[in-house]
């Protein structure tokens, strides 16, 4: 059977965007879709922050991501196979979810969320090896894109056909209809997607199994971390915290179903497809920059104008802005990683960034949430404020450096 663009970046793209809905599908439901039902069940808002807790073996996936890089588990691609297996492990995990309560059974859903975040940690490393690996270093941008818009329209389909739709009937039928998707993803895995990509030239090493975080060697890399949590700072609590702050201002899961995940989504489609053609241009770090001024801008009006009061009309304005940046800063700091990964250990190098990065969002959320009852939205907001306000100088600073060298090197070679 002749798959999708087999020889091809454009097969490589494919992969990339059917796989990406199909992680971005569930990961989007142990994010928001069980914050939602858990919310709706009475449950505390100090046990919901355990969510972020049960996400940590998501961004942990830097440990076993050496032992990615280094075998193919006997498959004819670096990364075919895992993608196979994980895909295989994510449907019956979903369907071992289905048979719990939330009312009831919160600390087991709850615990059920990590083993699925273990799982697509493992698919979303060999995923992003595929990728950095099967493109070329001037398509790293509209993998990117493609990528964080892929992510958004599973948050669409999830919110509109999934939580809206689907939700009333209640979290089993809810479960189930993401196993469905995930077992139609599986099959078109072992059938038309383009899987079997060979690196055109032999990696010149390969990680070894403690080389978790070797990108971190590389200075740029470093320098791109601070970068990226301070200019998503301002952004990334409300984003996570959207569900509490939905649900609390009056609207029920369907209805925040509906404006978090498929409006929040669609406004994150839109950032993500506007800022590829900009990083084209501009480069990534600019983009970055200007992402962090509008951050404080959008963000701080609406502090000064809510106080603490959850108004539906400003909340929801916040989520849908929250979401453009974060899918927008994806693109755009993506692509200024991407190729910061050496060939041979491009999954471990991806992973590493990545999951320090995560890591960081994580704490950073789950506090959030955790003590938005104690003190109040606006403390909360003016701290992500405050450091965007800093990234947006670190951007700034890192991008001229950055550009001074890329000069430098060019008079060198002539």
């Amino acid at each position: 059977m002749v798959k999708l663009g087999a020889t091809s970046e454009g097969g490589v793209l494919w992969a990339v965007a059917v796989l990406t809905f199909a992680a971005g599908f569930t990961a989007q439901f142990f994010a928001q879709g069980v914050t939602l039902f858990l919310r709706e069940a009475g449950v505390a808002s100090s046990v919901i922050g355990l969510i972020y807790i049960a996400a940590i073996p998501y961004t942990l996936r830097f440990v076993w991501a050496p032992l990615i890089d280094r075998t193919s588990l006997g498959g004819p691609s670096r990364f075919g196979r895992w993608i196979i297996s994980s895909l295989a492990a994510l449907c019956a995990a979903l369907a071992l979810l289905s048979l719990f309560d939330p009312a009831t059974n919160a600390m087991l859903i709850i615990t059920g969320v990590g083993l699925g975040m273990l799982i697509l940690g493992t698919l979303q490393t060999a995923l992003g090896g595929l990728m950095v690996e099967g493109l070329s270093q001037r398509l790293y941008p509209r993998g990117a894109s493609m990528q964080a818009a892929m992510s958004a329209a599973a948050g669409m389909v999830l919110g509109g056909c999934v939580l809206y739709l689907i939700g009333p009937f209640g979290w089993a039928a809810v479960v189930w209809s993401l196993v469905a998707v995930s077992v139609g993803v599986l099959l078109l895995a072992l059938t038309f997607l383009n899987l079997d990509h060979q690196a055109t030239e032999a990696p010149q090493s390969t990680p070894r199994l403690y080389d978790q975080f070797s990108i971190f060697k590389d200075k740029r890399a470093r320098k791109l971390l601070g970068v990226s949590i301070c200019v998503s700072a301002a952004v990334v609590l409300p984003y996570a915290m959207k569900p509490v702050l939905l649900i609390d201002a009056g609207f029920d899961v369907a209805q925040s179903g509906l404006i978090g995940i498929v409006g929040g989504n669609a406004a994150g489609f839109f950032g993500a497809v506007v800022a590829r053609p900009l990083v084209e241009q501009l480069g990534g770090l600019r983009v970055l920059t200007i992402l962090a001024i509008l951050n404080v801008l959008i963000v701080g009006t609406f502090t000064l104008v809510s106080k603490d009061t959850l108004l539906p009309f400003m909340i929801v304005l916040l989520v849908l802005f929250a979401n453009l940046s974060v899918f927008a800063a994806y693109t755009a700091s993506r692509s200024v990683l991407m190729p910061l990964c050496q060939p041979g250990q491009q999954a471990t190098h991806l992973a590493g960034f990545v999951g320090a990065e995560a890591v960081l969002f994580l704490i950073i959320a789950g506090a959030s949430i955790s003590s938005l009852d104690k003190v109040g939205l606006t403390t909360i907001l003016c701290a992500g404020i405050a450091a965007s306000v800093l990234g947006a100088f670190l951007a700034s600073r890192v991008g001229k450096e950055w550009a001074q060298q890329g000069e430098e090197t060019i008079k060198r070679s002539v």
